[in-house]
C-alpha cells in the first residue's frame, strides 16, 4: 500500500544538452564572420550613429569589444531582451529603428526578428561581459554558457551598477576560441556587408571602414507582379571593390544576404566564376520586400513564392543582359567554331547546318562563357549525327538541356552513342506518325472504331499517361467478356469481332479492357495492379451524363465478380468529339476508382505535349527560313580552304 507525501512532490524543469547553443542559434555560434556582422546588426537596430570594433591583432588570448551608441537598455528592458528566447522584435519594439533623442535619424528598417542575434558571442568565448547604459545608469552583466547538461543555457549575473551619462551598449570577451581573422579581413567583411548609411559609422580599432555605396549605381527597376518592385544594376571592374566579390548579390534593407555569386538560386549558372568575363561583372540586387523571406542568420533566403517569382524575374533580366553583353564575342565564336568544322559542315544540307546554327546560338545563351573548345567539338558531334540521319531527337534533346557546367555537358555527349540516338529517334517517329493517324481518324463519322481506331489506341497508350507506356500494360479479354455480358444483359447489342475477340462492339462505339498484373513478394502473379477500360465513341459524337453512368456500371460489374481485388486501381476513359457540359467533371467513386469523359483533340494535345511538341516544331521550322545566315557566310567562304 503506497502513502502520498507531499514532500516528495517535485516539479521537474527540462535538461539543456551541451549542444543546445549551437543547435538554436546554428551558425550565429559557429561561424565568426557571420557572428561578428550580427553584432553590428544589433547596434544598428538599437539606432546607433557609430559602432567602435576592438579586434585583437593576433589570435593570442586578446579583447575584442563591440561598442555603440544606440539607445542602450534599463535593468527591466535587458532582462526582457537577454532572458527570453525567440524574443520577437518586430513584435515588442516595431520594425522601424528608435533612435535616441541626441542621435542623427534616417530611414532605417530594423534587421532583428527572432533575438538569437544576441547569442553571437558565444562564438567567441563561453562567456562574454554587457555593459549598456541610459538614463544615467550603466549596468553591467556577465552572460556565461553552463558546461554539460543544466536547467539552463546559460546564467546572467548583473555584477555591478555605477552612474554614467548618455547612452550605448558594449559587449566584450576575451577571445579564447579559434575563431580569430585578420584585421584586413574584418574590415573587408563589413565593409561588403553594409551600405553607406550617412548616419551609420563602423570602426575598426579607431580606423573607419568604407562601407558599400549603393546610391551611385545606375539601376533598373523590375516590377513583380502583386509583390513590389526591384532595383538591378550592373557594374563593371571600374567600380572597386563592389566587383572583386563578382557575381549576383542580393541586398536587402541595406544588408547583403549570403555571399555574391554566379550560381543562381535555381541552380542554374550565370557564368562561370572562374573566367575573366565573370571577374569584371556584378549584379546587384536591391528587394527590401523579401526581408521576411530572408534567414535569422542572413546566409540565404527561404525560397516562399515571393521570392521564388522575384528570382525567376531577376534571372530572366540578368540573363537578357548577359546575352546582350556578349553579343559580340558570340558572334565571334560561332564564326570561328564554323571554320573549325567547316569539312563536315559543307556536307550537310542547308537545313541540317541551320540547326546546327540555331544550337550554337542556344549553347551560347544557356553557357555565355563556354569554352571555344568544347563548343568546336560539340558542333563536330552534331554534324556527324546529322550525316548519319538519326540525330534530331538527340539534338531536340540537347537543345532542352539544363546545362550546369562544362564538365556535364562534356559528359552528356560522351555517353550519347549514334546507335542510341537511332533507337530514340525510331521511336518517336512511330509516334508522331500515331499521332498524325489518329489525327486524320478521330472525328471522322465515317471512321471505323473496331478496325482502325481503337488498334491505334492500343497502340497509343502511352497518351493517357507515363504508367501506361510498360509492355505488361496489356489487352484483357477475361475482363472484355464481363461488359459483354452486361451490355448483352442491359439489351444493347454488343458483340465480338472475328478478328478482335477483346473488343466489344457497340453500334456507336468499342470498348476494351488493359490490365497491368501485380505480383507479391515471391514475384508471383497476385491479381491486377491496375485496370484501364477505354471506350471510343463514333467521330461527331456527344458523351453526356448518360454515357459516364454506362462507364461506372463497367467498374461496378467488374469489381462484382471477384475477379480483382477492392484496392485495384480501375481508370476509364471515354472519348468523343463533344463532351457536354454535366460530363466534364471527373467521376470518382470510391478512392479507387476513376472515370474521365475527354474529347479525341484534348487527347492528341496530350500527345504532342508528350512528344515534345516536335512535329508542331518540325512544321514552323518548314515554313520558316532554312538557313542560318552565319552558317551560310561562313561555309560559302572561298578563303576558308586557306585555314587547312
Amino acid at each position: 500500500m503506497s502513502t502520498n507525501n507531499n514532500s516528495e512532490i517535485q516539479t521537474m524543469l527540462p535538461i539543456f544538452g551541451q549542444s543546445f547553443m549551437e543547435d538554436h542559434a546554428k551558425s550565429l555560434v559557429t561561424n565568426p564572420k557571420i557572428a561578428l556582422v550580427e553584432l553590428i546588426a544589433n547596434s544598428w537596430d538599437a539606432g546607433a550613429n557609430r559602432v567602435a570594433i576592438t579586434w585583437p591583432l593576433e589570435s593570442m588570448p586578446d579583447i575584442i569589444a563591440i561598442e555603440d551608441d544606440g539607445t542602450g537598455m534599463t535593468h527591466e528592458e535587458f532582462k526582457t531582451r537577454w532572458y527570453e528566447f525567440n524574443y520577437n522584435r518586430k513584435d515588442r519594439q516595431g520594425a522601424q529603428v528608435t533612435f535616441p533623442d541626441d542621435n542623427q535619424k534616417s530611414n532605417r528598417t530594423a534587421f532583428g526578428r527572432s533575438g538569437k542575434g544576441r547569442h553571437s558571442m558565444f562564438c567567441f568565448s563561453n562567456q562574454y561581459q554587457v555593459e549598456t547604459w541610459r538614463e544615467g545608469t550603466c549596468n553591467i552583466y556577465q552572460v556565461e554558457r553552463t558546461q554539460g547538461s543544466a536547467n539552463v543555457p546559460y546564467t546572467i549575473k548583473l555584477i555591478s551598477r555605477k552612474s554614467k551619462v548618455g547612452h550605448g551598449t558594449r559587449l566584450s570577451t576575451e577571445l579564447t576560441k579559434a575563431n580569430w581573422f585578420e584585421v584586413l579581413e574584418v574590415k573587408d567583411l563589413i565593409g561588403s556587408k553594409f551600405v553607406v548609411d550617412p548616419v551609420f559609422h563602423i570602426f575598426v580599432n579607431s580606423e573607419q571602414v568604407m562601407m558599400e555605396n549603393l546610391s551611385e549605381l545606375k539601376t533598373e527597376s523590375i516590377k513583380i507582379e502583386g509583390i513590389g518592385i526591384v532595383k538591378v544594376s550592373s557594374i563593371g571592374s571600374e567600380r572597386g571593390r563592389t566587383a572583386r566579390q563578382h557575381g549576383v548579390a542580393w541586398w536587402v534593407n541595406n544588408r547583403l544576404v549570403g555571399e555574391p555569386s554566379w550560381q543562381g538560386f535555381d541552380e542554374q549558372r550565370y557564368l562561370d566564376g572562374r573566367t575573366t568575363e565573370a571577374h569584371r561583372r556584378t549584379f546587384i540586387v536591391q528587394a527590401d520586400f523579401l526581408i521576411d523571406e530572408v534567414m535569422e542568420d542572413w546566409s540565404d533566403f527561404n525560397k516562399g513564392i515571393k521570392f521564388n517569382a522575384t528570382r525567376d524575374a531577376v534571372s530572366k533580366y540578368i540573363t537578357k543582359e548577359l546575352l546582350y553583353l556578349f553579343k559580340d564575342v558570340h558572334k565571334e565564336n560561332k564564326i570561328q567554331v564554323i571554320q573549325e568544322n567547316s569539312k563536315i559542315l559543307r556536307t550537310l544540307t542547308p537545313t541540317s547546318r541551320m540547326q546546327i546554327g540555331k544550337y550554337i546560338d542556344q549553347i551560347q545563351e544557356r553557357m555565355p562563357t563556354i569554352q571555344q573548345t568544347i563548343l568546336s567539338n560539340t558542333v563536330a558531334v552534331l554534324s556527324r549525327l546529322e550525316q548519319a540521319r538519326t540525330g534530331y531527337m538527340l539534338l531536340e534533346q540537347l537543345a532542352k538541356l539544363n546545362v550546369n557546367d562544362l564538365d556535364s555537358l562534356a559528359g552528356i555527349l560522351r555517353d550519347w552513342s549514334v546507335q542510341e540516338a537511332m533507337v530514340v529517334l525510331d521511336e518517336l517517329g512511330r509516334r508522331m506518325e500515331l499521332i498524325e493517324s489518329l489525327q486524320k481518324l478521330c472525328d471522322n463519322p465515317s471512321s471505323n472504331e473496331l478496325h482502325q481506331l481503337h488498334p491505334l489506341f492500343e497502340k497509343g497508350l502511352w497518351i493517357f499517361g507515363p504508367e501506361y507506356e510498360s509492355l505488361q500494360f496489356m489487352s484483357n479479354r477475361t475482363l472484355t467478356t464481363v461488359i459483354n455480358e452486361l451490355l448483352n444483359k442491359q439489351g444493347l447489342k454488343a458483340k465480338y469481332s472475328a478478328l478482335r475477340p477483346d473488343f466489344v462492339a457497340l453500334p456507336d462505339s468499342t470498348i476494351s479492357v488493359f490490365s497491368l498484373n501485380s505480383f507479391d513478394k515471391s514475384s508471383e502473379v497476385s491479381g491486377y495492379e491496375k485496370i484501364l477500360i477505354l471506350e471510343l465513341k463514333k467521330g461527331g459524337s456527344h458523351i453526356t451524363e448518360n454515357e459516364m453512368w454506362q462507364a461506372k456500371k463497367y467498374a461496378t460489374e467488374l469489381r462484382k465478380t471477384g475477379k480483382i481485388e477492392a484496392k485495384t486501381k480501375i481508370v476509364t476513359f471515354v472519348l468523343g468529339s463533344f463532351v457536354d457540359a454535366g460530363a466534364q467533371e471527373e467521376m470518382k467513386i470510391g478512392e479507387f476508382t476513376d472515370i474521365y469523359a475527354r474529347t479525341f483533340s484534348i487527347i492528341l494535345q496530350k500527345a504532342q505535349a508528350r512528344t515534345f511538341n516536335l512535329k508542331t516544331k518540325i512544321e514552323e521550322l518548314k515554313q520558316g527560313e532554312l538557313t542560318d545566315p552565319d552558317m551560310e557566310k561562313v561555309v560559302s567562304s572561298k578563303q576558308l580552304d586557306l585555314h587547312y
